[in-house]
């Protein structure tokens, strides 16, 4: 009932917004921050409402053949094996042709007004782009390293990190 109320408005509450930010270490040389991997806490009622966004918007999409044959991530009964030969064809191609592209930050400057006028382009309008909206805006987190706590910052772009909305946004922002 919480979570069909907050549909029926459109708006996430702002405690469900907040994060911290926490950098994991991966491996290679401990005192590089590129060998640490963000993890990002967030509400679990946040997690949950989450889950429940995007099932209803890739039931939608779906629906309307509005997500490529071609993507192989992040979707159900999809194979990444596929998606690795596909990759390891396309550097080739450009190892060949010596042109390079940088795939790190790919989603890290998904602009949020961009992402939210594709999606009512392609039909989700309503509530649910209502909803979607109050997810993106208004996001902020701290960094948490051992016992400090970095200043607030405010999220403007991207996709947002460790939600499962992020490769649901992420498939929409690139068609």
């Amino acid at each position: 009932m919480v979570y069909q109320s907050f549909m029926s408005v459109g708006i996430i509450p702002l405690d469900w917004k907040s994060a911290i930010i926490v950098p994991i270490f991966k491996k290679g040389v401990s005192s590089h921050p590129s060998n640490y991997r963000p993890i990002s806490l967030t509400s679990v009622f946040s997690k949950l409402r989450e889950r429940c966004i995007v099932i209803d918007m890739l039931r939608y999409l779906l629906s309307q053949n509005l997500i490529s044959k071609l993507q192989h991530g992040f979707l159900k009964r999809k194979s990444t094996t596929t998606n690795l030969l596909q990759s390891f064809n396309d550097w080739s191609v450009n190892i060949e042709g010596r042109t390079s592209q940088d795939f790190a930050k790919a989603f890290d400057g998904v602009c949020h007004s961009k992402l939210l006028y594709k999606l009512s382009q392609y039909g989700i309008r309503g509530p649910l782009l209502n909803l979607i909206e109050s997810f993106l805006s208004g996001r902020m987190h701290h960094t948490r390293i051992s016992d400090e706590l970095s200043d607030l910052a405010h999220i403007t772009s991207g996709v947002v990190q460790g939600s499962c909305l992020g490769p649901s946004f992420s498939i929409c922002a690139v068609y």
